[in-house]
């Protein structure tokens, strides 16, 4: 690639960092293990996987490429979430990651209104779902028995 490519290819990367920034700065907020450095850091590297990709390989090695992404992220998921007890955490954070490489890799791929209008959304689900089922009435949690146990406890 040319020095002029490399430079141009600065763009989606750029894109990238902006992005998956706002996804992180949620993640920050909410005092979650993987804030917004974290965000920024899984963003920038898809979008740079997949504009390494698309500059020098075919369209099938890309998409390979960009396929390893996506299962080299679960890993990196699965690693945030934490049981406690009888409670799952960090499955908002694990999911906000994997959907952080995918902004990426559209980014990276060029696809900035997609990449855009995704975060957009993610933005809105992460924030205003939030907000929304904080004012949603709790329902009773039963306590379930055990086999052989009465369940009035």
């Amino acid at each position: 690639m040319s020095t002029q490519a490399q430079l141009e290819a600065l763009i989606p990367l750029a894109v990238a960092l902006v992005l998956s920034g706002l996804i992180g700065l949620d993640r920050q907020w909410k005092q979650s293990p993987a804030g917004v450095r974290t965000h920024m850091m899984v963003g920038i590297g898809s979008a740079l996987v997949m504009v390494m990709a698309k500059g020098l390989y075919d369209d099938n090695s890309a998409a390979r490429l960009a396929a390893n992404v996506i299962t080299g992220i679960g890993f990196l998921g699965a690693g945030v979430i934490i049981r406690r007890d009888d409670r799952v955490h960090e499955l908002t954070t694990a999911s906000s990651l994997w959907f952080v490489a995918m902004v990426g890799l559209v980014a990276g791929a060029r696809l900035y209104v997609l990449a855009t209008g995704a975060t957009v959304m993610g933005v809105l689900v992460l924030s205003v779902l939030r907000w929304l089922t904080r004012r949603m009435p709790r329902t009773a949690t039963r306590r379930i028995a055990a086999p052989g146990q009465d369940d009035q406890a």
